[in-house]
């Protein structure tokens, strides 16, 4: 997926990802394609990060 195609990335933590600082990130594309990654370190950082980078 093109990084000019992606609409939105969601975050989903659960308590425990929250205490141990994981997450899954959900990528989402135009025409509502999404790409789930599990796992993610700091995903809340990851986001942040993302979004600077496209603005």
């Amino acid at each position: 997926m093109n990084v000019d195609k992606i609409e939105s990335v969601n975050v989903k933590q659960t308590i425990l990802g929250r205490i141990l600082g994981y997450g899954t990130v959900t990528i989402i594309g135009t025409g509502g394609t999404s790409e789930p990654f599990t796992f993610i370190s700091k995903p809340l950082d990851f986001r942040k990060a993302f979004q600077q980078a496209q603005a």
